[in-house]
């Protein structure tokens, strides 16, 4: 594997202070400024590694036609990073405005959604490396959003397809000779009228070691009227999935958010599971100042009598303004200390509004401790899409806008 370019002696030495808690001084570095259109445009979500170092991702807009694309960021100790575009969508054919960061099988292919446009509404895609450039698969159409998670077969999970009740469904994608299979393994809304077992699945799942899968719902979930979060619906839950030995998947709540005055509300996509079994996420908005929450979830003892959900909640952090950040979004990142990072608004004012911050939350003798590891300045990216922890311990991700161009950054920190 050729080391990342940033990987250096000081790098390693911060790694390591993190890992053992004594914190190392934070650095923050812009790697790319992404273009106008036709080149790769306003990122969608954070980025991916391959084996080889190199940073792959999804934007909103630019390429070809406009509709985004997904790109590979390369490199050199010449030229820094360059860009190559690997697909630009076209909106009637093959989507627009792809999601969520894409995801690697063991062969090499890269999977991906869109969640509007081409034959119906929203696609799945699969792109293949053919030794000059990468071939683009359709996998399915309708009811897509928020990236998907692989089984070690090679199976496609994600919230796909509009479900029985027209509330959402959590699908499986198969491989076969013929092309891929759908099936959809849950629909939400079966318990009506007031969908307390939740209603619009919001990507992407994630999986625990023993193979069940996890995700919330927007909304759906226990019923209080008037629901604190203005829904006559609930407020989002969230779930886990269990496979059966015959194939089939057992589904079951795990928690309903909007239960007491300043819980947290309208959940982000995407759940962090550790090896026991607790389930960390955050909210956009909630707890007591009402500017966003980042909370776990744990398993009950059982035989514990009380509220019918099956895990509780602990909110590790909420926020208290907007100074320090706040109204957190995007998808949480974990890294072997136990470490969590995220996105959220807040932060410097120079955009016009908010240009947002990355943060950290660490875990130290049962409290959590919050810090702002960058606070952008729109100079050096606007609206951070969250962060991936790389092979070097260091976070990469991009942001919507901001930069050189203000079409989005590629950037680095290292806490």
């Amino acid at each position: 594997m050729r080391k990342l370019p940033s990987l250096s002696l000081a790098s390693v030495a911060a790694t390591v202070l993190a890992l053992s808690g004594s914190l190392g001084a934070t650095s923050f570095k812009v790697l790319y400024n992404f273009s106008p259109s036709p080149a790769a445009s306003e990122p969608a979500a954070s980025v991916t590694f391959d084996s080889q170092g190199n940073l792959f991702g999804t934007t909103a807009v630019g390429g070809v036609y406009g509709d985004g694309t997904v790109f590979e960021l390369t490199y050199s100790p010449d030229t820094g990073w360059t860009e190559t575009i690997l697909h630009s969508f076209n909106y009637k054919v093959d989507g627009q405005r792809p999601d969520g960061a894409p995801v690697f099988d063991p062969d090499g292919n890269l999977y991906g959604t869109t969640p509007f446009g081409g034959p119906g509404d929203g696609t799945v895609f699969e792109l293949s490396p053919n030794g000059n450039g990468w071939d683009f698969t359709l996998l399915y159409q309708y009811g897509v959003h928020g990236g998907v998670v692989l089984d070690k077969s090679g199976n496609v999970y994600a919230p796909l397809g509009f479900g029985q009740y027209n509330a959402g469904a959590i699908g499986k994608l198969s491989p076969s000779q013929g092309g891929w299979n759908y099936s959809a393994i849950f629909s939400f809304c079966f318990q009506r009228p007031q969908c307390i077992d939740g209603i619009q699945p919001q990507g992407p799942l994630a999986w625990d070691a023993a193979g069940n899968l996890y995700g919330n719902t927007l909304n759906g979930g226990i019923y209080k009227y008037p629901t604190p979060c203005g829904d006559d619906q609930g407020c989002g839950l969230v779930f886990q999935m269990r496979p059966r030995p015959d194939g089939s998947w057992s589904y079951r709540i795990l928690y309903w958010f909007g239960a007491f005055p300043t819980d947290g509300l309208l959940l982000n996509g995407g759940l962090v599971v550790d090896g026991k079994g607790n389930v960390y996420g955050s909210t956009a908005v909630g707890g007591p100042t009402g500017t966003g929450t980042v909370f776990r979830l744990s398993p009950k003892p059982q035989g514990l009598k009380g509220p019918s959900t099956l895990y509780s909640e602990t909110q590790l952090y909420t926020f208290p303004d907007c100074s320090q950040g706040c109204g957190p979004f995007g998808v949480l990142a974990q890294d072997s200390a136990g470490n969590l990072y995220g996105a959220a608004g807040g932060g410097n004012t120079s955009c016009g509004g908010y240009c947002g911050v990355v943060y950290r939350l660490s875990p130290h003798d049962g409290t959590w401790k919050y810090t702002m590891l960058h606070a952008f300045t729109g100079s050096d990216g606007n609206g951070p899409n969250g962060v991936t922890v790389g092979p070097d311990g260091n976070l990469y991700g991009t942001t919507v806008i901001g930069g050189q161009n203000n079409r989005g950054v590629a950037f680095e920190i290292t806490p």
